[in-house]
């Protein structure tokens, strides 16, 4: 497609028409969004038999559940007959999903069971078992659930990576023995700006920490913000950019005891039950981590390849926030975001996880209201005739190396934190996928 640019060179460009372009929209749509593995929910978001969440892949509205024998299952949100929804809630428990228009109706497997007027109206040839609710393939990850339409996609854990699942299980999976556990609610507002911005953001942008959010940061040094420790040390947190079956990157990943010691001291304002829980939880990772010379504490943030970012690892008392950039026109996303907490946190510690998320990381937090203003502003200029004409750079940390002390112990490209390595892998990435030929 001519609208579609590479990183040009040396330079780190990126065309602006790609992020704003109608025509380059619908090619995502129709190449990243079926070829990838998504993210469509966690597991404790559907516990027991029957549970749904309905949620989507790219445009393409789908239902999360499980059948009746408590396998998870992602079904389009189609009707077979006339393609109307099936499922017209955001979530609860069902046997069966019936479309409101003909009265069709499927069960959790997906299988059409009933047809109004089966055998008058269409015949005994009518083929029931061959007009199921269409359904992605579907992956589990510890409790992660993905989707992905392309029966030729690799298998999950080769999209991810050995390098991600490290990170993931060390930090994130394997936190706590009994796993995580999805607070009740869910986050959802608009961003006015494409969605490749916010998941690159997410995947290795600290550069725009200071400038964006000096008046958090001001607040923290004033006291103000003393449930939240902002506090940024260039020499002990790095960037991590990971291959799989795609790019995927991690931003503030913490490397010193210091880290630790400062969430001891939150514990124990917390009480002896949150400092038995933070002492246990630290024994554990260093039982994990034992065979490493170098032992990170956490990371902060990242990003899976294309629109599924998280946030938080990087104190244990901070919530877990999931968060879907989905995709809603070249200029405008719906950001969902849910919070996950530690299954064996205390009550006090749980608590305090979902007010530090909730504080900084929501849509009236103290964080994403400065960047939602950027993005409008930014969004706006690709409305005007020159200004869409000027390319996006992305040439920061182009000449600066790897961390060689860091990158022979642990996985992944590790790099200084303020760095753009991660921005120019996803686009170099979203640009071969994109000009594939079909």
């Amino acid at each position: 497609m001519e609208t579609i640019s590479s990183i040009t060179g040396s330079a780190g460009l990126v065309d602006s028409s790609a992020f704003y372009d109608e025509a380059v929209y619908q090619r995502e749509l129709e190449v990243i969004f079926k070829r990838s593995w998504l993210f469509v929910g966690h597991e404790s978001m559907i516990p027991r038999p029957g549970d749904f969440r309905t949620t989507y892949m790219g445009d393409d509205a789908v239902i999360v559940c499980r059948d009746k024998e408590s396998g998870v299952r992602v079904l389009l949100n189609k009707c077979r007959h006339r393609g109307n929804k099936v499922c017209q809630f955001d979530k609860g428990n069902a046997n069966i999903f019936r479309c409101s228009y003909h009265g069709w109706s499927y069960d959790t497997a997906g299988q059409l069971r009933g047809v109004p007027l089966a055998e008058s109206a269409y015949g005994p040839q009518f083929d029931k078992s061959s007009m199921g609710l269409v359904s992605p393939r579907v992956a589990t990850y510890k409790g992660l659930i993905f989707a992905c339409w392309d029966h030729s996609a690799p298998p999950l854990t080769e999209y991810l990576g050995e390098g991600l699942l490290w990170y993931l299980d060390n930090f994130l999976l394997d936190s706590d023995p009994n796993g995580l556990q999805v607070v009740p609610g869910l986050h959802r507002y608009l961003m006015p700006v494409n969605w490749k911005l916010l998941a690159e953001n997410f995947g290795g942008d600290q550069y725009h920490f200071a400038a964006t959010h000096g008046s958090v940061a001001a607040l923290s040094k004033a006291g103000r913000t003393a449930r939240i420790d902002f506090s940024i040390d260039e020499g002990q947190h790095y960037s991590v950019v990971l291959d799989g079956g795609a790019p995927h990157g991690l931003l503030q990943l913490a490397v010193g005891k210091n880290f630790y010691q400062d969430d001891l001291a939150q514990a124990e304002t917390l009480g002896a039950e949150a400092v038995h829980w933070l002492t246990e939880r630290q024994r554990l990772q260093d039982e994990r981590l034992a065979a490493y010379s170098v032992q990170p504490y956490s990371f902060h943030v990242a990003n899976i390849f294309p629109n599924f970012s998280m946030i938080g690892m990087g104190t244990a008392f901070y919530g877990r926030g999931f968060i879907m950039w989905q995709p809603r026109g070249p200029r405008l996303t719906e950001v969902w975001e849910w919070c996950l907490v530690e299954s064996s946190a205390p009550r006090s510690a749980k608590e305090r996880m979902v007010f530090v998320l909730s504080q900084r990381q929501s849509a009236a937090g103290l964080v994403t209201p400065d960047d939602h203003e950027n993005f409008e502003r930014l969004s706006d200029a690709l409305e005007t005739g020159i200004a869409r004409e000027v390319p996006f750079n992305y040439s920061l940390g182009e000449d600066v190396e790897p961390v060689e002390s860091l990158i022979a112990e642990l996985p992944g490209n590790v790099r200084p934190q303020v760095s753009e390595t991660y921005q120019r892998e996803f686009y170099r990435h979203w640009h071969q996928i994109m000009t594939e030929p079909a």
